[in-house]
């Protein structure tokens, strides 16, 4: 454990001499443009906020069906967290600089400039991802804007001749660290151990105990190993992309077709005729982006993107079969009985085979089009340096469902050892497919910008200017989904002598969500940026740039609930009214509004600085504050509950987040070697200020002062040993019945009482770790090349409440074996782990230290060969222009003090995957 947690920090120190991160703020020989959104770009050298960008070229080390699967260490200030699930439900969860809120804290993602998910996306339609993080960035975004913003491109055309590409990619995934649960005679004996911990009689005989460890009647004294008979042990897909890419005078354009699917690690899968119960996607993209110059000063940009997919599953839901997996005993029946009938009791109706099998399937399909056109007019004519520009875009989505499922029947089997008597019990009757279809979703964006950009160059002076209105309008199925946002936005960016830089932002920002008096609010920024390198002190060879650069201003957020504003009445039971008393049905209030409901206020400083040498090393350090207030909390802690009713929230809420954040870069070339090192460090800690919270006798106690997602509860000491050392102890528990073999709670607060009063702040929190960092490296000679990126994490911390791994017995559940081999026994006096219990048990099971893990990791998240085919080789062939054939693997290891988990998805749930990919890309 020791050796694993000194290997995390050494690769954290590492990650400071080998940083490899693609930065917007890099600056190169070359002009750099950075992106705000908003119609909005800059000179990279004269950039006075904190944008971090990664590009295709970066990102085209891994291909993923959600494209968020991408971006694990890619951006400095993006804490990028992996899922478990099905491949269509695995996609990352993304935060910008932490937590900052008690809300919800996702930022804001816009692809071309409009509000889309990234899941929607192939991974090969994607030129750049970039992040806005401080104030002079997100406060273009008003309301919207205070959790960060996540840009991105889609590649476009070019002024060539066309370029045609071709890429194949095959995929296959392992599980990682499935479960290992015991035997069914380890069970047997555990649950007998349990009921005797609890003061019952045993369940079964010593007859039945040899009849599960010989095997001599395994239908009815069964060993099945569920995992093993359930899982495959891979799954396998395809990724297959056509791109064309080119132009002339009049059009360019960029057209793409892409398909990729999955077939999952169920089985079996093929029982039935006619249709199959896999785990399967398919995802269709196919996407045109047309460049068109109408006229000498007019441009028109017009995109669209339409997809299919489809995902296929069991007639019982993913989560419904892995419940399953982690619940059944090896011991509780067969698969089959004898009379071919599916196993199962009055305990266990979740067979977990027959889940997969016998329960028919369900298939989901979602059509997506995606489409806005960009008319840019050059009014130079009217005003030098004048352009103005109209955007519209009209999004919709579908979901459709078919289900065709049935209930399996299935029986328990009983045999007499005495007597050799069998007795078949049936539980349920075999059923027929049922079919039903159902819309599941339809959502529909409008979108409509329009802006004027004005551009001045005199003497040592260049001012750009922006001034746009926007209005965005969302609609899904259902009452009250609505959404409405509208911005009025200005920004100016002024530039002195190419070193002085100011920049100007403020925006004006309504929600349909807020109450109609009071909907708008105002965001105003300020960045400054000084570039030491163009003053003739600092002038030197060697000193390719240096830029120093500040920012504070004020963004915000209101993704709330509909109507949280109004009073609202609903169904009051019955009354009784006129002489001859008679009931009838009335009104009540069943909702207060929340007064004076108003937007999350983000105050962001921001100060970093930006330094490159020897055209070889590049720099970026941030250090921020972010302060928000008005947060919307509980309003029922400063009310007396004689109320007599559910009291509104308030925005009364103030979270503190502050932090750093590196990214340090080296490329180099020797002759025909070239090279890279580099990588990104993140510190980020938040603090509760203020969140009206309930009344707590003792500071250990209060949440408030803490971080957000902080666990609480109990110090274990130990693990009593008898009777007699519960009995002698001036303490007492008072969680629940204390026998020898349970835990043992630090008294907190000296009253010789263990209850609530005794929770103190464990660990870290649970959500988004403090500490972020990845490093990668590559290199190429000669077209071999290879790749490498690890990413880690540092001060996170997990709550092990898996159902049998860490709760086992009780609730019917099985036991894992780590948990047998390490419990409290009798006979394992020294066992790390509480003792077995069947009844259950409130004292052990509850959020203690023993149950609070270090869930810090470092995963090689990367690691690619490839080689690329000489140009002279290639020409050759008369038609081919370039060819790379590569190899793959994704999260091939992690380093951890979990061990038997993966620390980023421990609960009873699909298992994360290791991901191999072989393919090629040609061109022509």
């Amino acid at each position: 454990m020791n050796k694993k947690i000194n290997i995390i920090l050494a690769s954290v120190l590492c990650s400071f001499n080998l940083m490899a991160q693609v930065d917007t703020l890099t600056i190169h020989k070359d002009k750099v443009v950075i992106d705000y959104g908003r119609n909005i770009t800059h000179d990279a050298r004269e950039v006075t906020g904190a944008v971090s960008t990664a590009t295709s070229d970066k990102l085209s080390h891994k291909n993923s069906i959600n494209a968020t699967n991408q971006l694990f260490g890619m951006l400095p200030g993006l804490q990028v967290l992996q899922n478990a699930g099905a491949v269509w439900e695995d996609g990352a969860t993304l935060y910008v600089r932490g937590m900052g809120t008690l809300n919800s804290k996702s930022p804001l993602i816009l692809v071309d400039g409009f509000e889309r998910s990234l899941k929607e996306l192939s991974s090969e339609e994607i030129e750049s991802v970039s992040v806005l993080k401080d104030a002079v960035a997100t406060s273009l975004y008003g309301i919207r804007g205070a959790n960060g913003v996540i840009l991105v491109k889609t590649k476009r055309g070019s002024l060539t001749s066309p370029q045609i590409s071709f890429s194949y990619e095959f995929n296959m995934a392992t599980p990682k660290r499935l479960p290992d649960f015991v035997d069914g005679y380890t069970y047997a004996s555990a649950l007998n151990e349990a009921m005797k911990n609890d003061g019952l009689m045993p369940r079964y005989s010593v007859a039945e105990l040899d009849a599960f460890k010989n095997q001599t009647n395994p239908l009815f004294y069964p060993n099945v190993d569920w995992v093993d008979e359930t899982l495959r042990g891979a799954s396998y897909g395809d990724n297959i992309t056509f791109s064309a890419r080119g132009g002339g005078k009049f059009v360019s354009y960029y057209t793409m077709l892409n398909f990729m699917d999955n077939r999952g690690i169920l089985q079996p899968t093929g029982d039935n005729d006619g249709y199959s119960t896999q785990l399967k996607y398919s995802k269709l993209n196919v996407r045109t982006n047309l460049d068109i110059a109408a006229s000498p000063t007019t441009t028109v940009q017009l995109n669209l993107l339409g997809n299919f997919s489809e995902h296929n599953r069991p007639g019982t839901g993913v989560s419904d079969i892995f419940t399953a997996l982690y619940q059944v005993p090896a011991a509780a029946f067969p698969i089959k009985t004898e009379r071919g009938i599916w196993g199962g009791t009055t305990t266990y109706g979740n067979n977990p085979v027959a889940n997969i099998s016998g329960k028919g399937y369900a298939r989901s399909q979602t059509r997506a089009l995606f489409a806005d056109i960009h008319l840019k007019q050059d009014l130079a004519a009217l005003l030098s340096g004048l352009t103005g520009g109209i955007k519209v875009a009209l999004d919709n989505t579908a979901a459709y469902w078919d289900s065709n499922t049935k209930n399996f029947g299935y029986e328990s089997a009983v045999l007499n050892l005495e007597t050799g008597e069998k007795e078949f019990n049936t539980h349920a009757n075999e059923g027929t497919l049922s079919y039903s279809k159902s819309v599941g979703s339809v959502t529909t964006h409008f979108n409509f910008e329009a802006y004027a950009n004005l551009s001045r160059q005199w003497g040592k002076h260049d001012l750009n200017t922006t001034f746009m209105y926007s209005m965005d309008k969302i609609k899904s199925k259902g009452r009250n989904t609505g959404r409405a946002f509208m911005d009025v936005i200005g920004q100016a960016h002024y530039a002195y002598n190419n070193r002085y830089l100011v920049d100007l932002s403020l925006s004006g920002s309504a929600s349909s969500i807020l109450d109609p008096d009071d909907r708008w609010g105002i965001f105003p920024a300020i960045g400054a940026g000084w570039i030491l390198s163009e003053e003739s002190f600092l002038k030197n060879d060697w000193l390719n740039f240096l830029k120093l650069r500040a920012s504070y201003g004020v963004s915000g957020r209101a993704d709330y609930a509909v109507n949280l504003f109004q009073d609202i009445y609903g169904s009051g039971g019955s009354y009784f009214f006129k002489n001859a008393p008679t009931s009838m049905s009335g009104m009540k209030l069943t909702q207060l509004g929340v007064e004076g409901l108003t937007y999350e206020k983000s105050h962001k400083l921001n100060v970093g600085v930006d330094f490159k040498a020897w055209n070889k090393l590049s720099l970026a350090v941030d250090a921020f504050y972010d302060h928000r207030t008005d947060i919307l909390v509980a309003g029922g802690n400063a009310v007396s509950g004689i109320l007599g009713m559910s009291v509104p929230n308030v925005n009364d809420g103030v979270v503190d987040n502050k932090g750093i954040e590196i990214a340090l870069n080296w490329d180099d070339k020797i002759s025909n070697f070239t090279y890279h090192l580099g990588g990104q460090f993140s510190f980020v800690r938040n603090k509760i200020i203020n969140q009206n919270e309930e009344y707590r006798p003792h500071d250990y106690q209060k949440r408030t002062g803490g971080s957000l997602n902080q666990i609480f509860g109990y110090e274990v000491m130990g693990i009593y040993q008898s009777q007699e050392e519960i009995d002698n102890r001036e303490v007492k528990q008072y969680l629940g019945d204390v026998r020898p073999g349970d835990l043992m709670f630090k008294d907190q607060n000296g009253d010789n009482r263990i209850d609530a009063y005794d929770q103190v702040a464990l660990g870290y929190n649970s959500t988004c770790p403090e500490i972020y960092y990845s490093f990668d490296l590559g290199a190429e000679y000669k077209g071999w090349g290879v790749y490498a990126l690890f990413q880690g994490t540092g001060n996170y911390s997990k709550l092990l409440d898996t159902r049998s791994i860490y709760r086992p017995i009780v609730g019917n559940n099985t036991i894992s074996t780590y948990y047998y081999e390490n419990r409290w026994s009798e006979t394992n006096p020294n066992g790390t782990l509480p003792r077995l219990t069947y009844s259950g048990s409130d004292n052990n099971y509850n959020n203690n230290s023993l149950w609070v893990a270090d869930a810090s990791f470092l995963k090689l998240r990367t690691l690619e060969m490839y080689y690329r085919f000489p140009e002279k080789l290639l020409k050759k062939t008369g038609f081919l222009g370039g060819a790379k054939i590569f190899a793959r693997a994704h999260d091939l290891f992690c380093i951890d003090g979990i061990d038997i988990r993966d620390p980023e998805a421990i609960g009873a749930s699909h298992p994360t995957m290791t991901q191999y990919a072989f393919g090629f890309n040609l061109s022509f």
